[in-house]
C-alpha cells in the first residue's frame, strides 16, 4: 500500500489527498469486515492471527495521510511528504479507529471460548446486538440449537431465539442488510469529508498565489 499511496500523493493535488485517504480507509475497512462475516468459520488460533494482521493494518492505515519520507518511492514523493504535517487529522484518526474497532471486536469475540462468550460479549461490546452475537457464533461454527441456547442466555425471547438460530447469518439477506447499514454510515462519513474539503478550498482561495 505504501508505495502506491506515496506515488498517488505526487499525482493528486494536496487539497484532495486527504479526501482520497478518507475514502480509501472507509472502503478498505468496510470491505474487510464484510469479507470476514462471509467466511464459514474462523478458528480461535485463526482469530488471534487475524488480530495481529489487523493491528498492523490499522497502524498502516492511520499513517496514510502522513507517510514518513523514508516510505516514499521517489525524490518528488519524499519532498511532498517532508513538507507536510507529521500528524494525521484528528477526524481521520477517529474514523479509522472506529472502523477497526468493529473488526477487532468481531475477531476477539470469535476467539473467545464458548463458555465465556456471553459475558465477554456484553462486557466488551456494549452496543452489540443479537445479530452481532449470531454472526460471531456462526463464525465459531456453533450449531443452530447451540446458537438458540446462547441467544436465550443473551436475553432474547426463547421463541425469537429459536427463530433467529434457524436463520443462517451468512445468507445473502442478512449480509445485505448489514452491508446497507455500513454503506449508510460510510455515506455520512464521506459527506463530512466532502464538506471539509469545501472548507479547505474556500480557505485556500484567500491565500496569495
Amino acid at each position: 500500500i505504501q508505495p502506491y499511496v506515496s506515488t498517488g500523493r505526487t499525482l493528486i493535488p494536496k487539497s484532495y489527498f486527504q479526501s482520497f485517504c478518507d475514502k480509501f480507509a472507509l472502503g478498505f475497512t468496510t470491505t474487510y469486515y464484510e469479507t470476514l462475516i462471509r467466511l464459514k468459520t474462523i478458528s480461535e488460533p485463526g482469530s488471534q492471527q487475524l488480530l495481529l494482521d489487523v493491528y498492523n493494518l490499522k497502524n498502516l492505515i492511520l499513517k496514510l495521510p502522513v507517510l514518513e519520507a523514508s516510505a516514499a518511492s521517489t525524490p518528488t514523493a519524499r519532498k511532498a511528504v517532508a513538507t507536510g504535517s507529521t500528524i494525521a487529522p484528528a477526524m481521520y484518526t477517529k474514523m479509522v479507529q472506529k472502523q477497526f474497532k468493529n473488526i477487532e471486536l468481531l475477531l476477539k469475540m470469535t476467539g473467545t471460548p464458548v463458555n465465556l462468550l456471553i459475558d465477554v460479549f456484553k462486557d466488551q461490546w456494549p452496543g452489540g446486538s443479537a445479530l452481532d452475537l449470531q454472526q460471531v457464533m456462526s463464525l465459531k461454527g456453533l450449531k443452530r440449537n447451540e446458537q438458540a441456547a446462547m441467544l436465550e442466555r443473551f436475553g432474547l425471547d426463547p421463541a425469537l431465539a429459536r427463530k433467529g438460530a434457524a436463520v443462517n447469518v451468512t445468507s445473502a439477506t442478512i449480509v445485505s442488510e448489514r452491508f446497507q447499514a455500513v454503506q449508510e454510515s460510510t455515506t455520512q462519513q464521506l459527506q463530512l469529508s466532502q464538506m471539509r474539503q469545501k472548507v479547505n478550498d474556500f480557505r485556500n482561495s484567500f491565500r496569495p498565489v
